[in-house]
Order: C-alpha cells, then sequence, then structure tokens
C-alpha cells in the first residue's frame, strides 16, 4: 500500500501520487501548446497578391496577367518570361514558400493525346527555370493537363499558358 496516497501522515503523497500528478501536469500543459498554423501567414499572402496570386479552391493562383504564354505548338519560355519566373521563384522562397505545382494548358487544336503532352512540356519549362532558381525538385509538382480548363472561349492564345499554384497544407 505504499505506493497510494496517504493522506493519515500528513496529506503527503506516495511514488505514485507524485507520479500521477505529473502525469496529470504535463498532459495539461501539452494541451496548452498553440499548435503551429497550418496555411500561409497574412505577409505570405499579402506577397502573393502582390506577384499576382488569386486565391482558388485548391491553393494560389497565378492569374492573368501573370499567367505564361506560349506560342502555337511550342513549350519554349521567350527569354522575358524566364526572367519573370526566376524573379517569381526568389520572391517566394524569401518568404518561405517554396511548394508550388505548376499546371501546363493548351488551346483546343489538336488531339487530346498530343495536347496532353505539350501541356506537360510547357509546365516542365517553368518548373525547371523554378528549379535552377532554387526551388527544391520535390517541392515542385508538374501537371500537364490538356486543352481543359480554358480561360477564355474562342481566344486560342489565352489558353497556351502555364499556371503557378501554391497549393493549401
Amino acid at each position: 500500500m505504499g505506493w497510494m496516497m496517504k493522506v493519515r501522515n500528513g496529506g503527503r503523497l506516495g511514488v505514485w501520487g507524485r507520479w500521477c500528478t505529473a502525469t496529470a501536469l504535463a498532459l495539461m500543459l501539452a494541451a496548452c501548446q498553440t499548435p503551429q498554423p497550418k496555411g500561409l501567414t497574412p505577409h505570405q499572402q499579402q506577397v502573393l497578391r502582390a506577384q499576382g496570386f488569386e486565391p482558388a479552391e485548391q491553393g494560389w493562383e497565378l492569374q492573368m496577367p501573370g499567367k505564361l504564354l506560349f506560342e502555337f505548338d511550342s513549350s519554349v519560355l521567350g527569354e522575358s518570361a524566364r526572367t519573370k519566373v526566376t524573379e517569381l521563384a526568389r520572391a517566394l522562397m524569401k518568404e518561405g514558400i517554396d511548394r508550388l505545382r505548376v499546371e501546363g494548358y493548351t488551346d483546343d487544336r489538336g488531339s487530346d493525346a498530343y495536347n496532353l503532352r505539350l501541356s506537360l512540356r510547357r509546365a516542365q519549362a517553368v518548373a525547371d527555370v523554378l528549379m535552377e532558381a532554387g526551388l527544391p525538385r520535390q517541392n515542385v509538382e508538374v501537371k500537364g493537363l490538356g486543352s481543359a480548363s480554358p480561360v477564355v472561349s474562342g481566344n486560342a492564345a489565352e489558353n497556351r499558358r502555364v499556371a503557378i499554384v501554391v497549393p493549401l497544407l
């Protein structure tokens, strides 16, 4: 019975009582700790807005005029677009944003299979520049979505693009 609380001996706690008290205190302290916030800080959201991103269903998406446009049947990123992507990558990394999804799109000309391959090449061209600028390769997801989700009906040039998405956590 030495492990039980002894009330008769001046209210002293035995070994078991001290252990229970210490465990209860530890659990209460753990419950009081503030969990790390998920998602982006208000400052990071401000930086994204300044770069042209807007909140979307699956994260923050770079909208027009931030979308990167391509010539017909091309996945070549021009020098000015390369510079813009490099500057974007550096600005995001400076704020601790280093996880991105790059989505390539095409217009509706050509077969679905060809457009899927072309859209993937477009997304990969942008992802390569992001990684050259310092984003970790394992944090850049690349998707080719073909002619899905046109931004403008009847305007093929506007749909030859890559969207950059900061996904929700």
